[in-house]
Order: C-alpha cells, then structure tokens, then sequence
C-alpha cells in the first residue's frame, strides 16, 4: 500500500494513472479535461500545478479508482497526535513494542491448539490485533516527519549508535614513518 502521507501531489496523480492502467489521453478524454493539463499534471517539475478541488472527483471517475481522494484523506489527518522521534532508539522500542503485541497474537493462538478459537478467544484476538494495528501506527506517525523529507538536507537522519570513524593513520603514512 502507498504511503499517502508522505507523497507529494504529482506522485498521488502518477500512483492513481498506474493504478488505472490509462493512457493520458484516455483519461483526459473520460475526465473532459485537455490532454495537456492532464499532462502536466503528471510532469515531473510540476509541483506547482495541481488539479482543482472541481477536477479531482472527475479524474477518480475517470481513473475508475479513489487514489486522490486517499491522498486528499491522509494529507487532512492529524500529523500532531505522536510527536516525531528524535533517536533510533526510540523507533527500534516501537518496534519491538510492536513485535511484542504480535507476540501476545501467537501465543494465544498457541493456547487454541487444543480446544480451537472460541468466540472468547477471537474476542481477545481481536483486541490483540488491534494493539499491534495501534502500535504499529505509532511507529509509522513517530517516523512521519522524517518519511516526507524530500531529500536528506531537509532532515537529520536519526542515529543513536553512530560509529565514530576510527582514527587510525592510513596505510602509507605507517610506510613513511619507518
């Protein structure tokens, strides 16, 4: 699945025309918009020219899918609900946190071996999927800044074990020291 949040507009546009499997003309000709705003809507330098708010419902029926309106969605959703990580460290213990509530996951269907699942047990594996679904989530939102740098000057990577170059003297200094 595409990580909606983090694309730009040109790229949900590209995405929704692979998805449709359409040639630009034949989704201009089905969106009744000129064929050259359609391509430049796909255009690689073309992050300042986007399709109206009136286009958009247009070219989703035209592509026959609701990529743009997926796009539109996660762009509207809250970015402030889980504060960015700041350390390595703290994305590798949401993931383990996340491993750990798959973890809880198998176990209990281990427990089902014998009796099956009952409609008690898939009551509790419910629950405990949708802890794994929640902290799987955090993990994506805690990443979610960093994900919608374009390269990496807009953004520092996040390191907390970062090796330090050894500083040991080349090799051919050690020949002419002799």
């Amino acid at each position: 699945m595409p990580d909606y949040p983090t694309m730009t507009a040109t790229e949900a546009i590209r995405h929704a025309k692979d998805v449709s499997g359409m040639t630009t003309e034949e989704i201009a000709v089905a969106a009744g918009i000129r064929p050259a705003a359609v391509r430049r809507y796909l255009a690689q330098d073309s992050e300042d020219y986007f399709p109206g708010l009136d286009k958009i419902p247009a070219l989703c029926r035209a592509m026959r899918n609701d990529v743009l309106i997926q796009w539109l969605q996660a762009q509207i959703g809250s970015r402030d609900t889980v504060p960015s990580a700041t350390s390595r460290a703290e994305v590798l213990t949401a993931a383990a946190r996340a491993a750990a509530s798959l973890g809880d996951v198998q176990r209990t269907l281990a427990d089902t071996a014998d009796g099956g699942i009952t409609p008690f047990r898939a009551r509790e594996l419910r629950s405990q999927l949708r802890d794994v679904v929640l902290d799987c989530q955090h993990l994506q939102d805690m990443l979610l800044e960093l994900a919608c740098a374009r390269d990496i000057a807009e953004a520092d990577p996040l390191f907390c074990l970062r090796q330090e170059k050894p500083t040991t003297s080349p090799w051919w200094k050690k020949i002419f020291q002799r």
